[in-house]
């Protein structure tokens, strides 16, 4: 008699196991959604505010002359670079939120809805189980019996 092997395969040389490849492949597409989101912002960011800005507090202007076509390119990068990120980290929190809101409302509703219905079965159960037990007293009742059967 052979006993089953209990060890696992081991994958050919050349090739690598396919754990985690699926985190790989978000944190690459999330990579690329940040770079792509950078330079949109930055290609964007010299024709939606041509004219320079003006920040003023109660009337006291705070800085004035901010004029973002007008930044070096490094500038231009590293603000669409904080812009991208914070999108994508919005983006991220809105569906965490999602998730654990998610989280907390179906135990809820399962204790809400689930349990006095589970409660309300239990109570109808035992409020007619003398009229069940009189059902099945009278099948029996009525039920032929069966066939006698005789041993040799």
């Amino acid at each position: 008699m052979s006993t089953p092997s209990t060890t696992l395969p081991t994958p050919a040389p050349g090739v690598k196991p396919r754990r985690r490849r699926w985190l790989r492949s978000v944190a690459w597409l999330l990579f690329a959604l940040v770079v792509c989101s950078a330079f949109i912002i930055v290609s964007v960011l010299g024709s939606v505010f041509p004219a320079p800005l003006e920040i003023t507090i109660n009337g006291t202007s705070v800085a004035s002359g901010l004029d973002l076509a007008a930044l070096p390119t490094a500038d231009k990068l590293a603000l669409a670079i904080v812009a991208a990120v914070s999108v994508l980290v919005a983006l991220l929190l809105g569906v965490a939120a999602l998730l654990v809101v998610a989280v907390a409302l179906v135990p809820v509703l399962l204790l809400t809805v689930g349990l006095p219905v589970l409660v309300g079965g239990v109570v109808l159960l035992a409020l007619l189980s003398p009229f069940l037990l009189l059902a099945w007293a009278l099948w029996r009742a009525v039920k032929p019996a069966p066939p006698a059967t005789m041993t040799p």
